[in-house]
């Protein structure tokens, strides 16, 4: 079989879609000429695929390595008297096809779809973690305002003095600002300021030791 042609952009996920086709297309009298526009011209193999019922709503969405079978399957299968129009999605070879599946069920969650979606790790148990220490951190501030935290050794590093040793140019590629930005935040006297609140201090110690080495 021969490769499809990548006419967009190099690296592109997916090369084309057919939106919207109806379902008689793939079991009428034109079957044939649909099928040999997959195939023959398109060389459509793998790629996504989207079933919807007859008011227009999502109901399937799916993975195939190869298109016209598997959607010649839904014609038949349990999924058989619920869609009336497909919308295929035309995939790169290097794509992970399950990924992309699993994004769009995630997201739209169709009712045909009863399988887990596989999108990565399920980040909910991180979040109520992080945020049962920010809850804490605020009933403790709020419980306990005279306990103060001392800034830890590396903070107390972050002077205004070694940072004006540095030239501005290195600072600001190290912060991602303008060069001006960075004039701007000494004159302000909040450059120590920004550079805590901008999680950049760690990488701003770096450059200073490199300074100071140099």
């Amino acid at each position: 079989m021969a490769h499809r042609t990548n006419t967009h952009a190099f690296g592109s996920l997916i090369e084309g879609h057919l939106g919207g086709i109806k379902r008689a297309l793939l079991e009428g009298e034109r079957r044939p000429v649909f099928l040999e526009f997959l195939q023959a011209d398109l060389h459509a193999g793998r790629g996504i695929y989207a079933l919807y019922d007859k008011r227009g709503r999502l109901y399937y969405a799916g993975k195939a390595s190869d298109l016209a079978a598997r959607l010649n399957q839904h014609l038949r299968d349990r999924h058989g008297d619920s869609w009336d129009r497909m919308t295929l999605f035309l995939v790169a070879d290097t794509t992970d096809v399950s990924e992309l599946e699993g994004l769009v069920i995630a997201t739209a969650k169709p009712p045909g779809n009863k399988q887990r979606p596989k999108v990565g790790e399920d980040l909910r148990k991180r979040l109520q973690r992080y945020l049962r220490e920010d809850a804490r951190a605020q009933i403790e501030q709020a419980v306990y305002p005279e306990r103060q935290r001392k800034p830890d050794v590396l903070t107390r590093r972050l002077t205004i003095k070694k940072m004006k040793a540095v030239s501005q140019a290195k600072l600001a590629r190290v912060l991602g600002i303008s060069q001006p930005r960075v004039s701007q935040l000494f004159t302000a006297g909040s450059m120590r300021e920004y550079v805590i609140e901008a999680g950049k201090r760690d990488a701003v110690l770096l450059l200073l030791q490199k300074s100071d080495q140099g």
